[in-house]
């Protein structure tokens, strides 16, 4: 092996004692790996015997235990002659064994592969425009390339662009307060409402004893997905306790009753709905639905030392519930073992947020909503982003919020493989200058924000609720800096009017779950969004 390589083994590997470098050598030259071929196969040693351990140095003695793994490979790569001719049923013995349950199995593919192995025919002919160039994009093979290459735009692109409703108004609400939107010119007052915690001044029931100690709730630093169980169920029962006094005072309650408690007369109790057939994780991923048998009512501390009571809704003439739904029945419990539901009371409007810093007067502003993923099902061009933001420009709104997902992971390209790029290059490419053609067309006072999706493969957390987009994350994607980020959800002011988004599809999860009974909105959809 040449000089020059052994300064590259060298620098790879760093110090190295004489006899490993040799043995470094005769490996490299033996079966033509590079030396970051050969670091690779060190690295996959350390994780596999050592545990990951840095301070172990490759010696003679565990090089040559490479060796003997590289020799392995290549035998099953390359079968000796003497071996029986191939048939179709024996043709697959050419493809190495990968032992994918190690960390060395799975790394062995990534080194150098032999000539002879290279697929000579592709399998999917939709994969090669993606892989290869045509003679339309004129790109050399191994270039980098976008998402889409075809010489033709694809189907769905076509009937997009000659679709006959483009820019057409479906609905118009309110049609009377257009008249009253205005360009930004100033900007809008956006307060975060999450992080104003208001405290709740309840009264215990005259069964159920107060506690004196308790204090209002009052905001906390959290980091994302820390979370105890102490702080789940505070934030539990401080619900179930607002919902209780505010029912106790539209409906002129003297008392609450403890539900588990006997009661030969008819008294009023407000709890959480819950199905108490699974628990808490099995109900959510939809193991066990919501049934009428499997009805359980939670109470809180104050009004029933937080303990759960079956629900007997046979009595009940209409009734519409979901798991963690905050209810007030009206029962009697004649054994102590059993609350027989005669109605359930619909419980009064929650308030509208107390914001202090709220401007007089609330100044005009517009804005404009939307969701991903702002591209069509055949193709990452995002020719609807593009549009969109074209008639954002001329809108001319006071503040814009574009709620994921950007590079969503149910795409079919994506989640076929059929994409040559990573999703982060895909945000940088496609839609980062989108954005930066939206913040320039719009006015200086103008705000955009962006919010995070479940199914967004440029953001790392995957679950529900999400954090906002990290600066750095930001930075990474290219986003323009005076574009902001909100957390999902998020609950917010704008010019003092409270707005709510949150970028999940709560009703999909709720009909899942729901177990109505002569409900009063027949109508499924309508009466899910009630619930919200």
């Amino acid at each position: 092996m040449s000089v020059d390589a052994a300064q590259l083994l060298r620098q790879v590997f760093g110090a190295l004692e004489p006899d490993a470098l040799a043995e470094c050598q005769s490996i490299c030259a033996t079966y033509s790996l590079t030396p970051n071929d050969l670091f690779i196969r060190w690295q996959t040693l350390l994780l596999n015997r050592y545990a990951g351990d840095a301070t172990v140095q490759p010696t003679r003695d565990r090089l040559l235990e490479i060796r003997a793994a590289i020799a392995r490979d290549h035998e099953r790569a390359h079968p000796t002659a003497t071996h029986a001719p191939l048939t179709k049923l024996s043709r697959n013995r050419e493809r190495p064994h990968y032992d994918k349950t190690s960390v060395e199995g799975l790394l062995q593919g990534m080194t150098a592969t032999p000539r002879d192995m290279a697929p000579r025919t592709p399998q999917s002919t939709r994969r090669v425009g993606l892989l290869r160039a045509t003679p339309a994009t004129g790109r050399k093979a191994g270039e980098q390339m976008s998402p889409s290459v075809f010489a033709q735009p694809s189907p769905g692109a076509a009937q997009y662009k000659t679709r006959g409703n483009a820019g057409r108004t479906e609905d118009t609400l309110h049609q009377e307060l257009l008249a009253h939107v205005q360009p930004a010119t100033a900007p809008v007052v956006l307060t975060d409402l999450c992080q104003r915690v208001a405290g709740v001044s309840v009264e215990s029931s005259d069964e159920s004893d107060g506690d004196a100690d308790e204090q209002p709730a009052r905001p906390q630093r959290m980091r994302y997905m820390f979370e105890k169980k102490a702080v789940r169920t505070d934030s539990i029962n401080r619900r179930i306790e607002r919902m209780a006094v505010d029912t106790k005072t539209a409906y002129s309650i003297e008392a609450l009753a403890n539900p588990t408690y006997p009661h030969q007369d008819a008294v009023t109790a407000v709890g959480r709905i819950i199905n108490a057939a699974v628990d808490d994780a099995a109900a959510e991923a939809g193991a066990a639905p919501l049934t009428a048998d499997t009805l359980f009512l939670e109470t809180s501390r104050r009004l029933g030392n937080g303990r759960r009571i079956p629900l007997d809704v046979r009595a009940a003439p209409s009734y519409a519930l979901f798991p963690g739904q905050v209810v007030a029945v009206e029962g009697s419990n004649p054994k102590g073992s059993e609350f027989a539901v005669s109605r359930f009371h619909t419980l009064p409007p929650m308030p509208h947020p107390c914001i202090a810093d709220r401007p007089a007067p609330v100044a005009p502003f517009s804005a404009v909503v939307a969701a991903g993923p702002y591209t069509l099902a055949d193709n990452l061009d995002y020719e609807p982003l593009s549009d969109l933001v074209a008639h954002a420009v001329k809108a001319a709104p006071s503040a814009v919020f574009l709620l994921g997902p950007f590079v969503s992971e149910s795409h079919p390209l994506v989640r076929d493989g059929l994409i040559d790029m990573l999703p982060e290059e895909i945000f940088a490419t496609k839609i980062s200058p989108q954005l930066e053609r939206l913040r320039a067309g719009l006015s200086p006072a103008a705000t955009v924000y962006l919010v995070p999706a479940p199914d967004d493969m440029c953001y790392p957390y995957a679950s529900y609720p999400q954090p906002a987009f990290p600066r750095d994350l930001l930075a990474r994607l290219a986003v323009p800096d005076a574009i902001e980020s909100l957390p999902n959800p998020a609950q917010v002011s704008v010019n003092g009017v409270a707005v709510t988004l949150a970028n999940i599809d709560a009703l999909f999860h709720m009909v899942k779950q729901e177990v109505t009974r002569l409900p009063a909105l027949t109508d499924r959809l309508p009466r899910l969004a009630w619930h919200l």
